[in-house]
């Protein structure tokens, strides 16, 4: 099996408050008769592969890098107990397909669906077809969590109202920060309409460009002319932004994220956690449940530094 390179320091961090939550959100709606969904919009192939300095050979200052690899976001889930009823695995790269369809083989008693393509279209068809019901109905509907851990700027804003249209899915998001600086750079006159229509088609809106960039009220030295425009906003103002456009969304609840950084400390993503539920206990568990496990991560996170 081909090995699947990714993530950074931080990596384990975040697959850790998703596994964490998994077990918790198994173990509070085991007995309320809901039927709990995962799904996975960016899967991968199911597991992850580190690459760590290996130690020096005896005699020798060389040494060759040592390759670990540990259970990635799909496998995680397919392994909570107690098990989610079903379980979508989304994933476009065909190699990472092919690991995905051997790890579902391997676990003939989950209810594993598989899907090839691009996740937003797929994302978006599916939650076209979750319905949500308040408690008291019978049969009480489908319950789940979403996790979208995208490559770079994939993930459309379109499929972030569908997946708040549900009302039945909590949704952790691993927002790419580091994406939004390559697209939003300090010099506007490097900010071209494809970097434009990039980040409009991620945060859903177009007031960035006022809310993030400014024009200077005079020149600061004698190169600069009159009302040159610079992005004023540094990565707090950004972040908080992105909070801003996820509470347009999701009107149960965003919770204060966990920033991951890149292995040379430069802010990587923000881990944010969002409610689509409207249900005042729904909200309750849901916040109750992540925030504890938000809040250990940044307590691990500041010990770690």
């Amino acid at each position: 099996m081909p090995t699947h390179v990714f993530g950074g320091p931080d990596t384990p961090r975040k697959l850790r408050c998703l596994q964490e939550y998994l077990r918790a959100f198994a173990i509070a709606l085991r007995n309320q008769d809901f039927a709990c969904i995962y799904i996975d919009a960016f899967a991968g192939s199911g597991t992850r592969t580190e690459v760590r300095p290996g130690l020096p050979l005896f005699g020798s200052d060389l040494a060759e890098p040592e390759e670990i690899t540990t259970a990635g976001s799909a496998r995680i889930a397919i392994e909570i107990d107690p098990p989610m009823h079903s379980i979508v695995l989304i994933e476009q790269d065909a190699s990472r397909f092919s690991d995905l369809e051997t790890l579902a083989s391997a676990y003939p008693d989950r209810k594993i669906i598989l899907r090839n393509g691009d996740a937003n279209e797929l994302v978006q068809r599916l939650c076209k077809n979750i319905h949500w019901r308040p408690p008291g109905t019978i049969g009480r509907g489908i319950r789940g969590v979403i996790f979208l851990d995208p490559y770079g700027m994939e993930v459309s804003w379109k499929t972030v109202e569908a997946i708040a249209a549900t009302k039945a899915l909590d949704c952790w998001y691993f927002f790419p920060l580091s994406g939004l600086y390559r697209n939003a750079p300090h010099d506007p006159a490097k900010l071209d309409p494809s970097k434009q229509s990039s980040l409009d088609r991620v945060l859903g809106a177009t007031d960035w460009r006022t809310r993030w960039y400014s024009l200077e009220a005079a020149p600061t030295d004698i190169f600069e002319t009159q009302g040159t425009a610079v992005r004023r906003a540094d990565v707090n103002r950004i972040e908080a932004y992105v909070k801003e456009r996820l509470e347009t969304a999701f009107k149960g609840a965003v919770l204060k994220p966990v920033r991951l950084h890149h292995k040379n400390g430069a802010p990587l993503a923000s881990l944010f956690f969002a409610v689509s539920n409207t249900s005042s206990a729904a909200v309750k568990l849901a916040t109750d449940m992540a925030s504890h496990i938000l809040n250990s991560g940044r307590s691990s996170q500041r010990r770690s530094r």
